[in-house]
């Protein structure tokens, strides 16, 4: 609702009689005392009219710094009021939660509805049994509750599904434009000193969300390794911080940089080191805020001259910037580190999870027709190397001979955005280019600072190599370097006559030439031909062909193309020239 900015007329205070009304109504719809009514809604609340991107009406209430505290859809006093994150800051416990990962965060900010496949299936089955479809639900991340929704299905049917469609439908996000219009606080003094049952109980259910993630995790010896993953809920100190950090350059030198493949990467500005191959890979659950400013050392300065001093990398400063010369990857700390799950690892899966088409079809698959649902037809991209630092900085899953489908492509640069926090802060469309990216996605000469997401995902697929994939049930998976092939329908004109041109079919391999001419010619009752397609002969090779039929037929033979499985997106079918 308020993914896009929304306008709003200017505040004016609200009557005492009407703020009274409003807090018997908010006693009554959320079951509060008195005193919490009006600490919630306190003297001086300030009230505007709005209309949102969708010029929907709705009316903000505020509290007297400028918060928003609750807002209402609808013009005058028609719809149900609506808490915000400023109002779960202070009550926590406010309504019923679902529980989900982190990364999804960034998907309700920009308005995604929550799916099923991202939501902790046991936070689903503690919310009442009495909550249907339509009813408020808040969603909890990591820390503090960061959207508002309403369900999409009752409760039984969620659970029925089993993780299919969605959940919640995103009502306000802690991030978005409703957000942004208060003062932006993190957490408040009252939420921390009377902490909900709410929140307690959540902590099981996020405990049970990671165990559902993991169960996708990547098959590495980092991911079977029995070290414990940080506490989100305790509070750090600086040595604390010290020596995540410590752990995190060790585990990134042990994993990534000794490779030799990694080498091409230096010397590397200790800027990049930090936010490329330190940051993402702090143990999950670590405190997003848990950086160099947290920690003793309070600048990268500091931490870059103590890893020298111990031998684990070598720099060098030039013109004021501080360069990673090369890292040891046979000191004794770096082959003595012990493996965990990192955030880099976490936002991975919680991607995944997020993302439940993602999995097989999604948009880099298609099956086609009634017999089409034994004939899989995928787009594959593998990445060249002047885009593979990426691949390199975000763990993952590799493919079978590095083809990844554009789902996965998508995720990857999705989980390296999420880790590196480089999301715009004011629209979600857009991201800002750190070193990494600059490098892979911009042309050369090319001089900018932001780019849609769109653009990004675009241009990350243009730096790889196209392939495809046919996998036909029951028989071998057939791949192929280039893009899936278009076959040609035309309607031309032979005389007086009209004709039906079929070519560039050869490469689908799912029948012949001569099967789908005599098939043609008893479906249409029209005399057909194979004839060699002019100009298509090259030296040694035989020629391709064109089948050709009387009469204007792209419908029949449309059909018949996606009957033997081929996907109706690869058939162009031209009917300029026809005459009905």
């Amino acid at each position: 609702m308020f993914k896009r900015p929304h306008v709003s007329k200017t505040s004016a205070p609200l009557r005492s009689s009407d703020a009274r009304k409003l807090r018997e109504e908010l006693q009554s719809a959320f079951v509060l005392s008195p005193a919490l009514a009006k600490s919630l809604l306190p003297d001086g609340l300030l009230v505007q009219k709005a209309t949102n991107h969708l010029e929907e009406p709705l009316t903000i209430y505020s509290a007297p710094n400028g918060d928003p505290r609750f807002f209402r859809p609808g013009k005058g006093n028609d719809g149900a009021l609506i808490p915000t994150m400023y109002t779960f800051d202070l009550v926590p416990e406010l309504l019923p939660v679902l529980v989900t990962a982190p990364q999804v965060v960034e998907n309700l900010v920009s308005g995604a509805a929550l799916f099923s496949a991202g939501v902790s299936t046991r936070s689903l089955r503690e919310l009442p049994d009495s909550m249907l479809e339509g009813h408020l639900v808040a969603i909890r991340a990591d820390g503090p509750i960061v959207a508002i929704g309403q369900l999409a299905a009752d409760k039984k049917d969620l659970i029925a599904t089993d993780g299919k469609g969605k959940a919640a439908i995103t009502l306000h996000a802690r991030g978005d434009y409703l957000w942004a219009a208060g003062s932006g606080v993190e957490a408040s003094p009252l939420a921390e000193a009377s902490p909900s049952k709410a929140s307690k109980s959540s902590t099981g259910a996020e405990d049970d969300l990671s165990a559902t993630l993991a169960s996708t995790s990547i098959s590495t010896e980092a991911a079977s390794t029995s070290t414990p993953t940080a506490d989100p809920s305790a509070e750090l100190t600086p040595q604390d911080v010290d020596t995540l950090l410590r752990n995190a350059l060790l585990l990134s030198i042990s994993t990534i940089l000794r490779k030799p493949s990694s080498s091409k990467l230096f010397p590397m500005p200790a800027s990049s080191l930090y936010s490329t191959y330190i940051l993402p890979y702090r143990p999950a659950g670590t405190p997003p805020s848990s950086d160099i400013k947290k920690s003793s050392f309070k600048k990268l300065a500091a931490l870059m001259k103590q890893a020298v001093k111990a031998g684990v990398v070598t720099t060098k400063e030039v013109k004021g910037e501080l360069l990673v010369l090369s890292v040891n990857g046979e000191h004794a700390d770096v082959q003595g580190v012990r493996s965990y799950k990192t955030m880099a690892q976490a936002a991975t899966q919680a991607a995944a999870a997020a993302a439940p088409e993602a999995a097989e079809g999604g948009a880099g698959s298609s099956s086609a027709g009634s017999s089409s649902s034994s004939v899989v037809v995928k787009e594959l991209f593998k990445p060249s190397s002047s885009i593979l630092p990426i691949f390199q900085a975000v763990e993952h899953t590799r493919p079978e001979s590095d083809l990844y489908l554009p789902t996965e492509l998508k995720s990857l640069l999705t989980t390296y955005i999420a880790s590196q926090s480089l999301s715009h802060p004011r629209d979600q469309k857009f991201i800002k280019l750190d070193p990494l990216l600059g490098e892979i996605l911009l042309k050369k000469g090319e001089s900018v600072d932001v780019l849609t997401k769109e653009d990004a995902n675009r241009r990350l697929r243009d730096g790889c190599t196209a392939w495809w994939s046919m996998e036909k049930k029951g028989e071998e998976k057939v791949v192929k370097k280039g893009s899936p092939p278009v076959i040609k329908v035309a309607i031309k004109n032979v005389g007086k006559r009209q004709v039906t041109l079929v070519s560039g079919h050869e490469p689908w391999t799912l029948f012949t030439s001569d099967e789908l001419a005599e098939e043609l010619k008893h479906r249409s009752a029209s005399s057909t031909a194979v004839q060699p397609l002019a100009g298509s002969a090259k030296k040694g090779q035989q020629p391709k062909v064109e089948i050709m039929c009387q009469g204007t037929h792209d419908a029949l033979v449309t059909k018949l193309l996606i009957a033997r499985g081929v996907p109706k997106q690869y058939i162009d079918v031209d009917t300029s020239k026809s005459k009905r």
